[in-house]
C-alpha cells in the first residue's frame, strides 16, 4: 500500500517537471521566433527590394515558403502541447480520483480492524474463561479420576459407586467436548473471516501496484514522446538556422551579382551614350563643314578661291576660261566626298535611331520590371503583415497559453501540496494500520498457539480417557485374577518356604558363576591383546608381501602357472580362469586379441580363492596393491601359504573362543534366572505374570558384545 503511493507521488513530480519542461520549451520557441526575426529579414528584404527592385521577386518566392511551414509546425507543436495538457489535466483527475478510492479503502480497512480487534478482544475473553474453567476443572477431575481408580483398585467391593463416578466423568467430559467444539468452530470461523479479508487486502494491494506500473508505462511513454518531440525540435532548430545562414548568403551573393552586373549594364550603356554623342557631335561638325564646304562651292570659284582674281579675270577671259578647266575636276571630288558624306550620315542617323529606340526598349523594360517589382513588393509586404498578423496571433495564443499552464503549475502545485498533505496522513494511518496488522497477526499466531495447546490439551484428555476405559477393563480383569491369585498365593507361601531354602543354595553357586566369570574376562582381555599382537604380526606380513611383489612386478611363481594351467583344463577351458591368468601374467592387448579374450573388470577373488586355495581377505589384501601381474607374483611365494594357514587357524580359534564363551554366558543366566525366580515375593509373583524378564544378564551382554567386536 505504501509503495503504491510513494509510486503515485513520483508519478505526479515526474509530471510537474515535465510540465515545467514544456514550459521551458515553449519560452525557448517564442525566444527563438523572436531572436529569429522573421520582421527584421523582413524589413531587410524590403531594403533590399527598395534598393534593387530588379532582384527581388525570385529571393521574395525562396524565403516565404520555410517560413510558412515552420510557422504550420510551430502550430502544430502548439496544438500537440495543448494535447499533452489536456492529458496531464486527465491523468491528474484519475489520480485524485484514485487517491479517494483508497482513502474509502483506508477508511474500510480502519472500520474493517476495528470490528476485527473487537472480535479478537471477544474471542480472547471467551478463550481465556474456558481455558481458565477447563484449568481450574481439569486437575479437579484428574485427581478425582485418579482417586476414583485407586479406590477401585484397593476395594473389592462397592461397584455402584465406581459405576456412578464413571457415569458423572463422562457427562462432563461430553460437556468438556461440546464447548471444545464450540470454541474451536468459533474460532475457526473468526479465522476463516480474518483469512479472507487479508486475502481481499493483498488483491486490493496488487490491483493497486498494478495500477501504478500501468501509470509509470504511461509516464514513461509520455516521457518518451517528450524527449522526441524535444529532438525534433531541437533538429528543426538546427535546420532552421542552417537554411536561414543559406538563405542570407544566397541573398547576399545574388545582390551582390545583381548589383554588379546591373552597374556593369549601366556603365556600359553610359559609354554608348557618350559615344553616341561623340559621333553626333563629330557628325554635325563634319555636316557644319560639309555645309560651309557646298556653300562656297556653289558660290562663283573665282571668289571663292582667288577673291583678287576676278579684276584679272574680268581683264582675261582666256585664263579665266583656263582656270575653269582646272578647277572642274576638283570639284568633282568634292561632290564625290560630299556623297559619301551623306551617305555616312544616313547611316549614322540610322544608328542614333538603332540606339535611341534600344534605349526606349530599355526603358520601358525596366518600367515593366520597376512595375512588377512594385506589385510583387506589395505582395510581399502584404504576405508579411499577414504573418505578423499570424504572428502576433500565435504570440497572443502562446501567452494565453502559458498563462493557462501557470494557471494549471499552481493548481497542480496546490494539488500536490494538498496530495502530500494527503500521503503524509494516509502515511500515518498506514503506519497505524500496518502496526495494527502486526499486532492482528501476533494474536492471531497466539490464537493458534492456543488452539493447538487446547488440541494438544484435548488429546491428551481424549488418551487419559482411553487409557482410563482401559486401565478400568483391565482392572476387571484384575479382579477376576485377584480372586484366582489369592488361592494361588497360599501354595505360594507354602512353596516360599522351600524356595527359602534353595536360595542360600543359589546364593553360594552364585559368587562361585561371579568368580568364573571374572576369570573368564581376565582371560577374553589377554586373548584380546595376543589378537591384537597377531593382527599387528599380519599387518606386518601383509606390507612386506606388498613390498615383495612391487619388487616381483616382472617375475611369476611356476607353481601358480602350472596351478593355473591345470584348473583351466579341469574347469572345460573356463573364461573366468582365462582372464585371471590374463591378469596374473600380464597380457598385452594383442595376445588378447589373439586369444579372443575381452576385458571384463571386476572380477578375480573368488577365482583366486578358489584356484589356489587362498582366503578372500588375503588374496584381496595381496592383490589391492598395483598391478594384476605384480599381485599374482605376490600371491606365489611359500611365505604367503604360510600367512594363509596362520590366518585360518586364527579364525579357527577365535570361533571355538566364542562358541565357548556363549555357552558359559547361556549358563550364568540360566542360574541368574533360576536363582532369581526362587528370591521373589509373593506380592511381587503377582506382577511378575505381566512383566517381562531379561533373558541376559549385564554382564554377558558385555561379554558378547566384545566378543562380536
Amino acid at each position: 500500500m505504501w509503495s503504491s503511493i510513494e509510486n503515485l507521488k513520483e508519478n505526479l513530480n515526474k509530471i510537474a517537471l515535465d510540465v515545467h519542461d514544456d514550459d521551458e520549451d515553449e519560452e525557448d520557441l517564442h525566444s527563438y521566433g523572436s531572436s529569429n526575426g522573421f520582421g527584421d529579414v523582413a524589413d531587410s528584404n524590403r531594403r533590399t527590394s527598395n534598393g534593387f527592385r530588379s532582384s527581388r521577386y525570385p529571393i521574395s518566392n525562396g524565403i516565404e515558403s520555410p517560413a510558412h511551414h515552420e510557422i504550420e509546425r510551430y502550430k502544430a507543436e502548439i496544438k500537440k502541447l495543448q494535447e499533452s495538457e489536456a492529458d496531464i489535466k486527465a491523468l491528474s483527475v484519475n489520480y485524485a480520483a484514485l487517491l479517494r478510492e483508497k482513502e474509502d479503502q483506508i477508511s474500510r480497512l480502519n472500520q474493517e480492524n476495528g470490528s476485527l480487534k473487537q472480535n479478537l478482544k471477544d474471542a480472547r475473553t471467551d478463550i481465556n474463561n474456558a481455558v481458565k474453567g477447563n484449568n481450574v476443572q481439569s486437575p479437579n477431575r484428574l485427581q478425582k479420576s485418579l482417586s476414583n481408580s485407586k479406590t477401585r483398585s484397593h476395594m473389592s467391593n462397592g461397584k455402584g459407586k465406581d459405576i456412578d463416578s464413571q457415569i458423572n466423568e463422562k457427562d462432563l467430559a461430553d460437556m468438556l467436548e461440546d464447548r471444545t467444539k464450540s470454541l474451536a468452530a468459533v474460532q475457526a470461523k473468526e479465522l476463516a473471516k480474518e483469512r479472507e479479508k487479508l486475502r481481499d487486502l493483498q488483491l486490493s494491494l496488487q490491483e493497486e501496484r498494478k495500477r501504478s506500473e500501468s501509470f509509470k508505462e504511461e509516464l514513461e511513454s509520455l516521457r518518451l514522446d517528450k524527449h522526441k518531440t524535444s529532438l525534433e525540435i531541437s533538429k528543426l532548430r538546427s535546420e532552421l538556422d542552417a537554411k536561414l545562414l543559406e538563405i542570407k548568403h544566397l541573398q547576399m551573393k545574388i545582390s551582390g551579382q545583381e548589383s554588379h552586373a546591373v552597374g556593369t549594364a549601366m556603365e556600359h550603356l553610359k559609354e554608348t551614350n557618350k559615344a553616341l554623342e561623340k559621333e553626333n557631335n563629330e557628325l554635325k561638325l563634319k555636316r557644319s563643314e560639309l555645309e560651309a564646304a557646298l556653300e562656297e562651292s556653289r558660290k562663283p570659284t573665282s571668289s571663292r578661291v582667288f577673291p583678287d582674281a576676278t579684276e584679272t579675270l574680268t581683264k582675261h577671259p582666256s585664263n579665266l576660261d583656263k582656270m575653269s578647266q582646272d578647277s572642274f575636276p576638283r570639284k568633282e571630288e568634292l561632290e564625290q566626298s560630299l556623297q559619301r558624306l551623306e551617305t555616312d550620315l544616313k547611316e549614322t542617323r540610322r544608328e542614333r535611331d538603332k540606339a535611341r529606340q534600344e534605349l526606349n526598349r530599355l526603358k520601358q523594360h525596366l518600367l515593366e520590371k520597376e512595375t512588377e517589382e512594385s506589385e510583387k513588393m506589395d505582395e510581399d509586404s502584404q504576405l508579411i503583415e499577414e504573418l505578423r498578423q499570424t504572428n502576433e496571433y500565435q504570440r497572443s495564443q502562446i501567452s494565453q497559453l502559458e498563462r493557462t499552464l501557470k494557471q494549471a503549475m499552481a493548481n497542480q502545485e496546490d494539488n500536490r501540496m494538498s496530495n502530500d498533505n494527503q500521503n503524509r496522513k494516509l502515511k500515518e494511518t498506514i503506519d497505524d494500520l500496518n502496526l495494527k496488522l502486526t499486532n492482528c497477526l501476533r494474536t492471531i499466531e497466539s490464537k493458534n498457539v492456543e488452539l493447538l495447546n487446547l488440541q494438544t490439551a484435548l488429546g491428551q484428555y481424549y488418551a487419559e480417557i482411553e487409557a482410563k476405559e482401559h486401565f478400568e477393563r483391565e482392572l476387571l480383569v484384575a479382579k477376576d485374577e485377584m480372586m484366582k491369585l489369592n488361592a494361588r498365593l497360599k501354595d505360594a507361601d507354602e512353596r516360599l518356604e522351600s524356595s527359602n531354602k534353595e536360595k542360600g543354595d543359589l546364593t553360594a553357586k552364585l559368587v562361585q558363576a561371579e568368580k568364573v566369570a571374572a576369570e573368564w574376562k581376565s582371560r577374553v582381555s589377554k586373548v584380546e591383546e595376543d589378537n591384537a599382537k597377531v593382527r599387528r604380526v599380519l599387518e606386518q606380513s601383509m606390507t612386506r608381501l606388498n613390498r615383495m611383489s612391487v619388487e616381483s612386478d616382472n617375475l611369476v611363481d611356476r607353481r601358480i602357472v602350472i596351478k593355473l594351467l591345470v584348473t583351466y583344463f579341469q574347469k572345460n577351458h573356463s573364461k573366468e580362469v582365462l582372464d585371471l591368468m590374463v591378469r596374473m601374467l600380464g597380457f598385452s592387448e594383442e595376445d588378447k586379441e589373439r586369444i579372443g579374450v575381452a576385458q571384463q573388470g571386476g572380477g578375480g577373488k573368488g577365482v583366486v580363492r578358489g584356484v589356489l586355495g587362498l582366503p578372500g581377505r588375503f588374496v584381496g589384501g595381496i592383490l589391492g596393491g598395483k598391478s594384476a601381474g605384480s599381485h599374482a607374483n605376490a600371491a606365489a611365494s611359500d611365505n604367503q601359504s604360510f600367512a594363509d594357514l596362520w590366518v585360518d587357524f586364527l579364525l579357527k580359534d577365535a570361533e571355538e573362543r566364542e562358541r565357548r564363551e556363549a555357552e558359559e554366558a547361556a549358563a550364568a543366566t540360566k542360574a541368574k534366572e533360576d536363582s532369581e525366580k526362587t528370591r521373589q515375593d509373593p506380592s511381587l509373583s503377582s506382577d511378575s505374570e505381566f512383566s517381562t524378564v531379561p533373558l541376559r544378564s549385564p554382564e554377558s551382554n558385555q561379554r558378547l558384545s566384545r566378543l562380536l567386536q
